[in-house]
Order: structure tokens, then sequence, then C-alpha cells
């Protein structure tokens, strides 16, 4: 009774079923449409490929020119499935139940709609010749990516027209429709490929190919061929179409299907320079390449890629990584400070052993000179003393997905990659005074009806939460400032306002070639990334001898900057962040001053310091436990007496015969121990740590009170009294 009723109660509109869905359209931060490939094309069936036309049914609907509208065996085994699964596992829709959906509802899982949709297909079988029918769905279909329709599809993934499709190319646009997001042919190309052999067995099966037919199909290669200089705002309605889809918890489909209006931050001349700059031919960028473009804040104005695989790609970006994982973390937790003098020599009983890129050693080096010329064994110590475990909670907060990590960190190694999205949220945060800056696309999203759904309040209301100190994030930032100077990332030195950078290139251990160049760099206004590299990773693909971060790449970077950058710019100061002179932090013992620890290009008279952890006469924060060396002798009361070094900010253990005999602290200069009641031989060490940790051992002093003044007995042997100590 209640299926009779909804009969009649449903009226078909046929206009709905021939006039194309109303698509999602997304607006660029000027209000205009952005220039993607979302253009509406219809094509009629006799423009279709019978081999694309097989391939659809053979997937979705294999009696589809048997049925009237609705497949009853479909239905009764879909039925006992999820009664069996105990919730709604599968439905059984027909191609032409498909085509009702599409074009008339939405996707509520609902029983009112089911009979709704069933209803509808049995009166489009009424109206509609099986050809028409699907004709109608082929071009009202998502093919994911913001394409709708087989014709648009076609053109967009094999650069074809519907009619020249292979059988493979046929089967592989038929098995995106399942699910635009798991089969995307460009970002989850592996599914697709899967996928379209899937659907060649059915056709196989279904005796829609010969034996020679299927053996060719498998055997052909399923290769993409975006073009890459049209639609230049392709890759960016993408992202902006997955953010809103996390935003509106609601399928990439839906969003297109349902007509949201999407305005976003997009910024077409940008687009275009970035293009224009990654593709001058006189920067001879080998390889694929991407370019984003955002404020300090997180909105993204430009995006550009050659290959859509590296929108969501996880990649090691070697050096470029150091600032987030090693030098903000330490600076934070007050570890290091610019002036914190590092030993870059090698590293002792450790099973991870990395060298500089130069293959030297450099001795006693700044912090901020380490990070200048991206020294790597300076770096493990920092990320060592700083420990991997808080590194990495730092790490995440600043947008990262770290886990399970390990020293390798140091060099910009993570145990998953990175995405460049996770890199831009890094280095927004750090230009953003330490304030959350996730790269987001979407300024706000309106219904169909123009009713406002969601609006981004992140800067409006200052929500982004404080994931570094402003000292941490101008710190770093002022070390990055000199990287663009003076250091790796140097030829954007003519730039006209301040601006911070860091290179970094990735090497295939194997062939010592590299697979990744990259440069990021930030001004107060404007955050910057530009790649170059080896997107399938084979080492056929590799970059030629040379490239790297702040080789040519630099190039285009420094063409994006000088063409956006404004002069007298300067990054803020926060008042956190203190000038402290040198000559305070002059002594011996390996702390050295920085002007004469440093090469003559880094000589200074001062230091930044944040004033949480800034030193009075030594730094509390110095990284490295400074050995000491104990020297000795019996004095002529028959006493013992020990003297070494102390410096104010390490703990000195004094021990006698292994049993702790006095702690000393708060200490400089020389430190004379007196123990007034040796035994005989007397075996004297001092352990040295700071805050507890770290402990080193100096040497050992052995003391031997002379049973006459002639000779010290030890182990035995007889030596001369000349009132020295026995060391081993």
């Amino acid at each position: 009774m209640a299926f009779a009723l909804i009969w009649h109660s449903e009226t078909l509109d046929t206009e709905r079923l021939t006039t194309m869905p109303q698509m999602a359209a997304f607006y660029d931060s000027n209000q205009d449409m952005i220039d993607a490939q979302n253009n509406k094309q219809y094509c009629h069936i006799d423009q279709i490929s019978p081999v694309c036309l097989n391939a659809f049914i053979a997937v979705e609907d294999k009696n589809f020119y048997k049925h009237h509208g609705l497949s009853w065996p479909r239905i009764a085994k879909a039925f006992l499935n999820n009664i069996m699964a105990g919730y709604s596992k599968e439905g059984a829709s027909t191609i032409t139940q498909q085509l009702v959906k599409n074009t008339y509802l939405t996707n509520e899982k609902t029983l009112q709609r089911k009979i709704r949709e069933a209803i509808l297909a049995l009166k489009v079988e009424q109206n509609f010749s099986k050809n028409e029918i699907i004709e109608l769905y082929l071009n009202a279909i998502y093919f994911g990516n913001n394409i709708y329709g087989i014709a648009s599809a076609t053109e967009f993934y094999f650069n074809k027209t519907p009619a020249e499709l292979s059988p493979a190319e046929s089967a592989g646009l038929a098995g995106i429709i399942k699910s635009p997001n798991k089969y995307d042919p460009i970002l989850k190309h592996e599914n697709f490929v899967q996928r379209a052999h899937l659907i060649l067995k059915l056709m196989h099966e279904q005796n829609l190919l010969t034996d020679e037919e299927y053996e060719a199909a498998l055997n052909e290669p399923l290769t993409i061929k975006t073009p890459s200089k049209l639609w230049l705002g392709t890759n960016y309605q993408t992202m902006a179409l997955k953010e809103a889809s996390q935003i509106l918890n609601l399928s990439e489909s839906d969003i297109i299907n349902y007509g949201y209006q999407i305005e976003t931050y997009y910024d077409p001349t940008k687009q275009v320079l970035l293009y224009n700059a990654m593709n001058n031919p006189e920067y001879n960028l080998a390889g694929e390449k991407f370019a984003m473009l955002s404020n300090p804040s997180g909105q993204v104005q430009a995006l550009w890629t050659s290959t859509p695989t590296l929108l969501n790609a996880r990649r090691n970006f070697g050096s470029a990584m150091k600032p987030l994982l090693v030098y903000a973390p330490a600076l934070e937790l007050g570890v290091i400070q610019p002036a914190t003098v590092i030993d870059d020599s090698p590293l002792i009983d450790s099973d991870f052993n990395p060298k500089n890129s130069d293959d030297k050693y450099h001795g006693m080096v700044s912090a901020r000179e380490a990070l200048v010329r991206s020294y790597n064994i300076p770096a493990v110590k920092i990320l060592n003393a700083t420990t991997i475990e808080k590194a990495t909670l730092i790490g995440n907060k600043l947008g990262l997905n770290l886990k399970d990590e390990n020293l390798s960190m140091a060099l910009g190694n993570t145990n998953q990659g990175t995405t460049f999205l996770e890199l831009a949220n890094g280095y927004q945060t750090i230009a953003n005074e330490g304030k959350y800056a996730p790269a987001r696309f979407i300024r706000s999203i309106r219904d169909r009806n123009g009713q406002t759904v969601y609006f981004d309040l992140t800067n409006k209301y200052n929500y982004a939460p404080q994931i570094v100190a402003p000292d941490t994030a101008y710190l770093l930032t002022d070390m990055l400032s000199e990287t663009a100077r003076k250091g790796t990332a140097r030829k954007l030195n003519t730039i006209r306002t301040a601006i911070a950078a860091k290179t970094g290139t990735t090497e295939r251990a194997d062939t010592n070639t590299n697979t990744d160049a990259t440069l990021v760099s930030y001004t107060p206004e404007n955050v910057l990334i530009v790649w170059h590299g080896n997107a399938s990773m084979k080492p056929e693909n590799d970059l030629p001898e040379g490239a790297t971060g702040g080789g040519r790449l630099a190039n285009a970077a420094r063409e994006i900057h000088e063409t956006i950058s404004q002069e007298d710019l300067v990054f803020k100061q926060p008042n956190s962040v203190k000038v402290v002179s040198l000559d305070k932090l002059d002594y011996e013992n390996g702390i050295l001053n920085l002007a004469s620890a440093a090469t003559p290009e880094y000589e200074t008279t001062t230091e930044l310091f944040a004033s949480r952890y800034q030193p009075s006469t030594v730094s509390k924060n110095y990284l490295i436990t400074t050995p000491t060396m104990v020297d000795g002798k019996i004095t002529d009361n028959k006493t013992a007496q020990i003297w070494f070094d102390v410096l104010p900010h390490q703990t000195y253990e004094i021990y006698k015969n292994n049993i702790l005999q006095a702690v000393i602290s708060q200490k400089q200069g020389t430190y004379t121990f007196t123990d007034k009641n040796p035994q005989s031989c007397n075996d004297y060490h001092v352990l040295t740590s700071i805050n507890g940790e770290q402990s080193q051992s100096s040497n050992h002093v052995l003391l031997c009170i002379p049973k006459d003044n002639t000779t010290y007995i030890s182990s035995g042997k007889a030596v001369e009294n000349k009132r020295v100590p026995w060391y081993f």
C-alpha cells in the first residue's frame, strides 16, 4: 500500500534527467570562478566507444538491457547480505537507479528514499530507451577531481575523446565511480589500475572481450595524461575540494553533487607567477616540480605541481626539515641558544655516525653557524640532547606527522615521510610568531541556496594556539635569515625585504645522486615552498649532478619573491628576545666566545637570547658536558689533594674508590679537594653533569702514600717520587 501511494505521488520530471546536474563552484579571492577543469561537456552515445559502454555495464549492471529499471535478483541478494551483516552493507542499484539518485535524490540512506528511487527508476524506463538512459547516466556521474561526465573525464585523464578509449582506459574510468577518492587515477594510481584489471576480468567473463583483447588490455599501461599547462587552478581546486569534504564531513562526490559554492584564497595572478617561474627555461629545473605560496597565517594563495601525485605524497625533504625537527624544539626547551657552541667532531659510542655534506669536521661551532652551514653532526648532537621524544612532541604540534622516529630525524629523515602541506604547516607556524598556522584553502562555503555553512574564523578571532613561544620563532627566523644572506640559500640575498630560508637535498644512498631538492623561504608576508625532484623514485629519473635546494631551484624562488615582496618589511622582534654582549661568554675549557669559535665571516660582538634562558656570565643551557681533567698529589702532611677546573652550570661529583665524597656546583675556577684521611692507595675521579644528565667521567687519579720518601707503590711497580700523580 505504501509503495502504491508513493507511486502515484511521484511525478517524473524528465527535464531534471536531461539537464546537467548543478556542480560545486569554486571562487578565487576576487570572487571569480577558478580557471580549473570544471566545464560541462555533454556527449551523445554515438560519440562513445562500444567498449566503454560495455565496461560500465559489466561492473555496474550486467543485466542493464534485460531489466525494466530494477534487478529483483540483486535486490534479494543485497537484502539477505544486509540481514546477515546486521547493517546496510550493500545496495542493489541498477544504472537506471543510479541515474535517478544522481539527478533527483540525495545520498541519505533511508527506506523512503530507496522506495522513491525504485519507483522513479521504473518510470524512467517507461519514458526513455535503454540507450538514452545510459547516455544520460554517463553524462551525469562524477569521476573525481571535480570532473563530471564521460567527455570531461576522458579529456582530463587521457587527453582523448570517449570514442577513442581503449578497453583498459574504459575499464579504468568505469572503476572510478564506485569511490572517486579510493580509485583516484592521479593520487591513488595503483588502486585505479587494480580496479581497472578487475573490471577487464568481468568483461572477459561476460564475453565482452575476447581472450586476445583481454590479454592485450591487461598489458596496456594506464598512463594519466593530465595536461599541465591548461587549467592552472586544477591542483588548487583539488585540495580545496578535499578540505571542503573534511569540513562538511561529506564525500567529495556529495560536495560536487549538492552544488556547494566554495570561496577560496586562490590568487590567479600569483598562480601564473608560480607556473612561469618553475617552468622558466633559463633555470633548467629537471624532473617534476612543485610550488606553493601562502601567507604566515596559513592561507594558501597559489599551488601548482607538474605531477598531481605529489599533492598527497610523503617525501623526505632532507635538511629543510632540520629547523622544525631539531632547532625549534631545542630553542623552545632551552637546550640551545644561537650562541651555544657544539663540537663538530665524530660521534663516539654511537651506532649512527653521519658525515657533513662537505665530508669535513669543523671543531667548535655555534648553533647558528651549524644551521646556516647545515652541518649534520651538530644537528645530531642537539637532537640527542633535546631527546627524540620531546622533539617529536613539538614537531607534531607544528603540524608534522611523526611516529617511531630515531636519530636520523636530525638529518630530516622521518619514519613516514612528510607531505608538502605538513612542511608548510611547520614553517607557517614559525613565520606566524609561533602560533599554529595550518595550510588552508577555503574562506567560506555556501550551500546551493546561498546559505553560509562555513566561514574560516581562524584569523578574525585569533583562534590559533601558541605552539612555540614568540622568542623561539624569532630566534629561529633570525638564524634562517642568515642562511638566506650567507648560507646555503644565499641566492636569495638580493630580495628587498627581510627573508628567512632553508634548503634541503635528499640523496639516494646507493648511487649518491639526488632525488629531492627543496627550498623553503618566508618573509613577513609570504611563505614559499619550491621543489624539484624524482616523483617516481625510479633511479633513471634522479636529478642531474649538482642539483640542490640552493642551486637552480633558488633562481625560481628569487623570481617569485622579487615580484611580490615589499621593501622595508622586517620580522617583528618580541620583547622576550634580548641582545647580549658576547664578551660575557668568553671563558675557557671548550666554551668559547662566538667571535673566536666561528669563522671570521660570523664574527660578532653580540648575540640574541630568549630572556627566559638568558645567561648571566655562563650559559646554563650549554649543550655539551665539558670533560673534566683531574690532577692530584700527596702533600707533605700525607693528605691527598686533587684539583680540577669547574664551571657554574655544571655539577661535579667527587668519588674516592667509587664512593661519593662531595658534590660541587655553582662554582667557577679551580677547585681543590683535600682528603685528610687517605688510605695507602686511593683511586679518585669526578663525574661531570648538567641538570643530572649527560654525565661524563674524568680521568682516574691513583694517589698512594709512600712507605718511604723515594717511591710511590702502585700495581707492584715502583717509580721515582717526583710528586706527580699516576694516571690511567
